[in-house]
C-alpha cells in the first residue's frame, strides 16, 4: 500500500472517530440537560380587584369592624390558568386564604378535605381556596403542587401578587372570610379552625 493511501485512510478513521466523539457528546449532553429539573410555572393571568378594600383583620373585635361590609369582587387564574371570578350568583361563600409556606396551612388544607371527602360541601356553598404570599424559595412551593398533593377538590385561585389578599384585610394564615349570598362578611377567623366547627360554620352559611 503507498504512502498516499495510507495517509488517506489513516485521516478517514481520524474523522470517523471524531464525528463518533462529537455525537456522542452531542447525545451525553442532550441526556443531561433533559434531566435537569424543570422549573415549575405558575399559573398565569390577571388578578383584578374591584369595590372598596376591607380594613386589616383585628382579632376578637373583628366582628363589630367588618360583619355586613361588601367584599370586593375579584378574579384571578385557577391551577390551570383559567382565569374565574368572584361573583354573586345565589351561592354564599367560604374563602381560605393559605400559604404553601405556612405549617398552620399545611394542617389546615387535609383537615378541611377530610370534611368535604367525609361530610361534603353543604348545597347552596362554595368553598374557595386562594393560595398567596407565594414564595419560591419556600417549601411546597408551587402550591399548585402542594394542593395536589393534598387532593384539594374545591376551586382554587392564586393570588400571584397579593393583591386578593392585601384588599380582604389578611395579616395571618390560614384566613377564613365567609360571605353570604350578597356577598357581604359575616364573619372573619384566622387560625387552625376545628373540623366540627368547621362545619357549623359552613352550615350556619348556608341557612343565611
Amino acid at each position: 500500500m503507498s504512502y498516499y493511501r495510507k495517509l488517506r485512510m489513516n485521516k478517514n478513521i481520524v474523522i470517523g472517530i471524531s464525528a463518533l466523539f462529537v455525537i456522542g457528546l452531542a447525545v451525553a449532553i442532550g441526556v443531561t440537560l433533559s434531566s435537569e429539573p424543570v422549573a415549575v410555572a405558575l399559573p398565569e393571568g390577571e388578578v383584578v380587584i374591584t369595590g372598596d378594600v376591607l380594613p386589616p383583620y383585628s382579632g376578637e373585635n373583628d366582628d363589630n369592624i367588618a360583619f355586613g361590609l361588601n367584599a370586593p369582587l375579584f378574579s384571578g387564574p385557577d391551577q390551570y390558568s383559567n382565569i374565574v371570578s368572584l361573583e354573586k350568583d345565589g351561592n354564599a361563600k367560604a374563602l381560605i386564604f393559605l400559604a404553601h409556606w405556612c405549617p398552620h396551612c399545611q394542617r389546615e388544607v387535609p383537615a378541611v378535605q377530610e370534611y368535604i371527602d367525609t361530610m361534603g360541601v353543604p348545597d347552596g356553598i362554595d368553598i374557595i381556596a386562594i393560595a398567596t404570599s407565594i414564595d419560591k424559595g419556600r417549601e411546597n412551593y408551587p402550591p399548585t403542587e402542594w394542593l395536589a398533593r393534598e387532593g384539594w377538590t374545591e376551586l382554587q385561585i392564586y393570588d400571584i401578587d397579593k393583591k386578593i389578599g392585601d384588599a380582604y384585610g389578611l395579616n395571618a394564615f390560614p384566613y377564613w372570610v365567609f360571605l353570604d349570598k350578597e356577598l357581604k362578611i359575616i364573619a372573619r377567623r384566622t387560625g387552625n379552625l376545628p373540623q366540627d366547627l368547621v362545619g357549623q360554620l359552613l352550615i350556619s352559611l348556608a341557612n343565611q
